[in-house]
């Protein structure tokens, strides 16, 4: 009986000619970055065309939410960085400068109307990622200060009105979500300021990320088995959880958590906090690989859902090399996703000898499963980029992260070329654009 991969195979070899599956040794540097790199081709295939189409850079076609693309762009960021194929820095690049907006916050004109904290927190991550690996300059300012900027935003958010802090997951009153309190802004938020302050040694960002861990903690969004919760209602003083729980949400914390247990010299506060989220990523397991469990198995996870796992293996290899000794179990996981994501896709192979486009399901667990195979391009953008975050997750431990010190100087682990900028700062130009945005917004 043929199984859901023979049967795939026989439809694509009418298309290609000849289909091949990814035969990853996760023990072989040359396999790993050319799965990563097969996969990575594939995003940028239908990126390219996107751009084509729209005229845009930065952004995919409607269907797919603004954030995706800043996660996307990240994940080609580290692939860069990971693989050492600098061949789409330039067009990766052009689409993250064309999203900073005007004061370099990820307030894009054309999409404040929508944003949510998350959402530009997330592109404030790809502008982290791009100064920790000392990604080229961009044109205008630098990669840090974009990523400061966005987290100066996040604070002037800090509504402590309506469950005693926090942030919402929409900005602005008038969007549904406005009272709704949310993990994804607050994980988001808290890994911002752990890395922050990895990057620049600045208290004020320890501080801040502490902050909201005790908070997130305290409120009960956090459990004392270290469970995430979604989100709460602020109308009932976030009495009232909504406990759906995402590998999204987990991997945030995860990371954020192991580089504080990192720079602070192994606190036990933060020890106690990366071991409890290692032992309760059980919850996103099956056979030991990353399932999203709120909705893979049922069929439910949407467009955004199933790109959840790839941030998810990025974090939670990134929190593997920042907490070595604390994240044992991490690693397995992590060889096991990055084995059954490889599995999932296929690529094909056209009558020329040359390699196609490449098609992959969201399960790395069942070869049988209820998710369709696709390309990014025909609608698995998600899944593309998921198995290409964990097969290039396991290039981490190779890999140097730059680190400046509170002076803005390199220090050993890096060649930091990116200053520090100074932390809760508002720039004149920053309160100008975020009242431009808000009167933009008002008028739509």
């Amino acid at each position: 009986m043929f199984t859901r991969t023979a049967v795939l195979s026989l439809a694509l070899s009418c298309l290609y000619g000849n289909v091949a599956t990814f035969d990853l040794d996760i023990n072989s540097r040359d396999s790993i970055v050319d799965t990563a790199k097969t996969l990575a081709s594939g995003i940028v295939k239908f990126y390219n065309a996107s751009v084509s189409e729209s005229g845009i850079p930065g952004v995919f076609p409607e269907k797919y939410y603004w954030w995706e693309a800043g996660i996307v762009l990240d994940g080609l960021i580290g692939y860069s960085n990971l693989t050492g194929d600098k061949q789409y820095d330039s067009l990766v690049s052009e689409g993250i400068q064309w999203q900073r907006g005007n004061g370099y916050a990820f307030m894009a004109v054309n999409q404040t109307a929508s944003m949510t904290n998350d959402d530009q927190c997330a592109w404030g991550q790809a502008a982290m990622s791009a100064a920790e690996f000392g990604f080229p300059k961009p044109e205008n300012g630098s990669w840090i200060d974009a990523a400061i900027s966005v987290f100066d935003v996040m604070t002037m958010r800090w509504n402590t009105s309506l469950c005693d802090g926090g942030l919402s997951m929409a900005i602005y009153s008038f969007n549904v979500g406005s009272n709704y309190k949310h993990m994804a802004s607050n994980g988001n938020f808290f890994l911002l300021a752990s890395r922050l302050a990895r990057f620049t040694g600045n208290a004020t960002y320890t501080e801040w990320a502490e902050k909201i861990f005790d908070w997130a903690h305290g409120t009960g969004f956090i459990t004392d088995d270290y469970d995430i919760y979604d989100g709460a209602g602020g109308e009932d003083n976030c009495t009232e959880f909504n406990q759906v729980q995402f590998t999204y949400n987990h991997g945030l914390f995860t990371e954020g958590a192991a580089v504080l247990y990192n720079i602070t010299d192994g606190k036990q506060k933060w020890a106690d906090a990366v071991e409890g989220f290692v032992n309760s990523t059980t919850r996103f397991l099956e056979n030991g690989v990353l399932v999203e469990s709120a909705c893979e198995n049922n069929g439910k996870c949407g467009g955004d859902h199933r790109a959840f796992k790839g941030v998810a293996a990025r974090s939670y290899a990134r929190a593997a090399v920042a907490a070595p000794d604390m994240t044992g179990p991490l690693k397995l996981m992590l060889d096991k996703s990055a084995e059954g994501a490889a599995r999932s896709c296929s690529k094909a192979q056209g009558e020329d000898g040359k390699t196609g486009d490449v098609s992959c399901s969201l399960s790395w667990v069942h070869q049988e499963s209820i998710w369709e195979y696709n390309t990014a391009s025909d609608g698995n953008l998600g899944e593309v980029f998921g198995a290409m975050e964990a097969v290039q997750g396991l290039l981490y431990s190779q890999t140097k992260i730059q680190r400046s010190n509170a002076t803005g100087s390199p220090v050993e682990d890096g060649a930091g070329t990116e200053g520090t900028g100074a932390a809760g700062t508002m720039t004149a130009s920053m309160t100008a654009v975020l009242a431009a945005a808000f009167a933009a917004a008002l008028l739509c």
